[in-house]
């Protein structure tokens, strides 16, 4: 005999209904918009939630996100380096990690300005 699996849910009812094809395309469409699942969405929705449109699109964050990633990974370099080779840096090594470090505060500063739009 095999034990039925009681399910680990917050909520204790299930509420199940049907929409055409036109309607589940427009509902997924919205719900992308929000950065949510169909079911988040309209669960939200029913429960009266006031959805607020992103200032970014998703494409666009995810573009923001991947140019974060970039940087961080130049300024992780950077740091690794320094912390490998502790020595007193010539002048021109100085210079290079000054400019490599402007880069990347120039970048950042960048994504900041588009997200603040």
């Amino acid at each position: 005999m095999s034990e039925q699996k009681k399910e680990n849910r917050r909520e204790e009812r299930q509420v199940k209904f049907r929409v055409n094809e036109t309607e589940y395309e427009k509902l997924s469409y919205l719900a992308e918009q929000q950065g949510m699942s169909v079911p988040n969405f309209v669960k939200s929705k029913a429960q009266g939630t006031r959805l607020r449109n992103p200032k970014v699109e998703i494409e666009g964050a995810k573009e923001i996100a991947r140019q974060l990633r970039y940087y961080n990974s130049n300024l992780n370099q950077l740091v690794k380096w320094i912390n490998t080779n502790k020595t007193i840096y010539e002048p021109t090594e100085l210079k290079a990690m000054e400019q490599q470090l402007a880069g990347i505060q120039e970048g950042v500063s960048g994504l900041w300005e588009q997200l603040s739009r």
